[in-house]
């Protein structure tokens, strides 16, 4: 059986055959993928005395990075793109929502680092060399406010919203915090926080004594204190004189630390049950990677064609370790992306030199990893995936998907029931999961058939009960009525009983005072074949002569068996012999 290598050296083989026979082909590119963590803004720790908003400096990284993704995919000097790194059928100058699709958190923060980016990778349209967005009906242009400044269209996930998680995946997930407070109190931390404690101390003593408590400057809160250094070393030139690059070097590599070991994926044989859960926002984020490369190839390549999201760290961080990124020759990817930087895939094919190529078929799609560094406006790095050589920058798409389906958090409900998550989303998420999963795992299907067939019966126990019950309340009332005898002359049956009435009102049928030979049914004297009148003849005996009128009581069982009854009747019963 081929294993997934085999198949990647296959296709490795095949892709160099086409670079070796077919000189005359070229790289197509038809979707990108970017995650972009937010630029400069205010830190944590400053949040509760102003609004944590992006600062000019922040902004500015995210417009040159944002102008570096359209030097390499847009900028072609026309509407369609025939460069080797240009995005097919994209519109290089407008900005069309459908082409380009943007998603950030709600922190103004990272809002406005996507803003700001767009800018970056679509202009204004009053700029020099770009085309008026308006004309009027008078011939003349007209420009919108800012010079032609495009709007774009960014989708905000809130906390509230189930596709949040693809953002933000540790956010408001229980499980993490407690892998975190785990790690935080377990021996690694322990033994890290008594090595830097001296240098914490001598942080506290030079620039965080008036925004940290003494005790609060550990390696525990080794992040907030790096991203508090790093602002204040770019908007405070005291704070920057004061450290020195070594300290802020330490600081950002304790940070970079913390991160990875929270959420990044840990060796299984050294990692807790708890532990597991720490790349949960990498793993919903390559839901969202997969989604979006799905969706371009079963639309041909006319939707979802540049995917831009924009977050914090922790997602970034989370992806890497999962892609096998982080290696011995790659081993920036233990630390934490600076600001404004991007994890880049592209989805290529390799296609004859046409204007206007056709959508490649799936086997013939291939995904290549770019990190692109936020402070340099051209460079797109390259780095293998899954653990492949340094050599081996692409991957093709078939295994692509095969290797982040093994990980990727792919429902709502499965992040809702792996981080035991209190979000609004997730209200009877869990409760239902569970009761699905009992279904599941306590009852066999032959258990369930039994069950079934013991219900039916009982069922049908029931009806049969019911229906005997209705049958017998019938068959009482009907013993509670008189039973009209037929007047068939010589002709009439030993069933023919006879009734008297007084008048044709049911109520006043005549009642008679029954001895023990005499059976009194609602007013009706049956008095075995004895006919004391006919309606039809309007012939009726006098009471007297009705109650002194002596008759033995005939039962139906009598009736039935007259003949044999009377036959009986005529014997003498057995006498015992009193003599020997």
């Amino acid at each position: 059986m081929f294993t997934s290598r085999y198949l990647a050296l296959t296709a490795f083989l095949l892709h160099a055959t086409v670079l070796v026979t077919a000189q005359d082909y070229t790289e197509k590119v038809w979707g990108v993928f970017a995650y972009t963590i937010h630029g400069d803004s205010i830190p944590n720790v400053l949040a509760e005395a102003r609004p944590r908003f992006l600062s000019d400096y922040g902004a500015n990284q995210l417009a040159a990075a944002g102008a570096a993704f359209r030097e390499r995919y847009l900028s072609s000097g026309g509407s369609i793109n025939v460069s080797e790194s240009a995005i097919q059928y994209i519109s290089a100058t407008v900005l069309d929502s459908k082409d380009v699709d943007v998603f950030a958190t709600t922190d103004q923060f990272v809002i406005a680092s996507a803003q700001a980016f767009m800018q970056g990778l679509y202009p204004p349209l009053g700029q020099p060399g770009m085309a008026p967005s308006d004309t009027t009906g008078n011939s003349s242009s007209d420009i919108s406010p800012l010079h032609g400044y495009q709007y774009p269209q960014i989708v905000t996930l809130g906390e509230a919203d189930p596709q949040s998680v693809i953002l933000a995946g540790q956010s408001d997930c229980s499980m993490h915090q407690a892998a975190e407070a785990e790690y935080r109190d377990g021996d690694d931390a322990l033994e890290i926080k008594e090595i830097t404690n001296a240098f914490y101390a001598r942080l506290w003593r030079e620039v965080l004594s008036g925004v940290y408590a003494e005790s609060s400057a550990t390696y525990s809160n080794a992040v907030d204190i790096s991203d508090y250094i790093e602002y204040e070393a770019v908007h405070n030139s005291t704070v920057r004189n004061q450290l020195s690059d070594d300290e802020m070097r330490q600081a950002r590599w304790l940070a970079d630390q913390y991160t990875y070991a929270t959420n990044g994926q840990s060796d299984a044989s050294s990692q807790s049950t708890i532990g597991s859960v720490n790349p949960i926002a990498g793993q919903t984020l390559a839901t969202s990677l997969l989604r979006a490369f799905d969706m371009n190839i079963n639309q041909f390549g006319t939707r979802q064609k540049m995917t831009l999201l924009f977050g914090s760290d922790e997602p970034a961080v989370a992806l890497a370790s999962l892609l096998g990124l982080p290696t011995k020759q790659q081993p920036d990817f233990y630390s934490r992306p600076v600001r404004g930087a991007s994890l880049v895939f592209e989805l290529y094919s390799f296609e004859s030199d046409e204007v206007y190529p056709t959508y490649p078929g799936i086997d013939n799609l291939y995904v290549r990893f770019f990190m692109h560094n936020g402070t340099n406006a051209t460079e797109f790095s390259p780095y293998s995936l899954f653990g492949y050589s340094p050599s081996h920058e692409y991957v093709a798409y078939t295994e692509f998907q095969s290797e982040l389906e093994t990980f990727a958090v792919q429902t709502t409900q499965e992040w809702c029931f792996r981080c035991n998550s209190a979000a609004v989303f997730c209200t009877g998420v869990l409760e239902n999961d569970r009761s699905d999963t009992k279904e599941k795992k306590g009852m066999a299907p032959a258990v369930a058939g039994v069950i079934g067939a013991v219900v039916t019966l009982v069922v049908i126990g029931l009806l049969a009960i019911l229906g005997f019950f209705i049958c017998g309340m019938r068959k009482r009332q009907g013993s509670l009525k008189p039973r009209l005898g037929g007047f068939k002359g010589n002709s009439k049956l030993a069933s023919d009983t006879d009734v008297t009435f007084r008048s044709p009102i049911w109520g006043a049928s005549k009642v008679a005072s029954a001895d023990q030979n005499e059976d009194i049914a609602g007013g009706i004297i049956v008095r075995g074949n004895e006919r004391l009148g006919s309606w039809e003849m309007g012939q009726q005996k006098e009471a007297g002569d009705v109650e002194s009128t002596s008759q033995r009581h005939v039962s139906r069982l009598e009736d039935e068996n007259e003949d044999e009854w009377r036959i009986h009747s005529g014997l003498q019963p057995v006498k015992v012999r009193e003599r020997v």
